[in-house]
C-alpha cells in the first residue's frame, strides 16, 4: 500500500500545480494590483503606468 499512497501524493499535488497553471497562465507582468492605493490618487497604476481606477480618464 505505501506505493499507492504515493501514487495519490503525486496525483493530489500534480492536479494542484495543474490548476495553478490554469488559473494564472494569462498573467503576465506585474500582478494586477499590490494594494498600495496610489491609482485612488493619482488614476494611473504605479507597477503599469495604466490608468486605473475610479479616476480613470476615459
Amino acid at each position: 500500500m505505501p506505493v499507492l499512497g504515493w501514487i495519490l501524493i503525486l496525483a493530489a499535488v500534480g492536479g494542484a500545480a495543474w490548476l495553478q497553471y490554469i488559473i494564472h497562465k494569462h498573467i503576465q507582468g506585474p500582478s494586477n494590483c499590490m494594494g498600495c492605493g496610489k491609482c485612488d490618487k493619482t488614476g494611473v497604476c504605479i507597477l503599469t503606468g495604466e490608468p486605473v481606477g475610479p479616476r480613470r480618464k476615459s
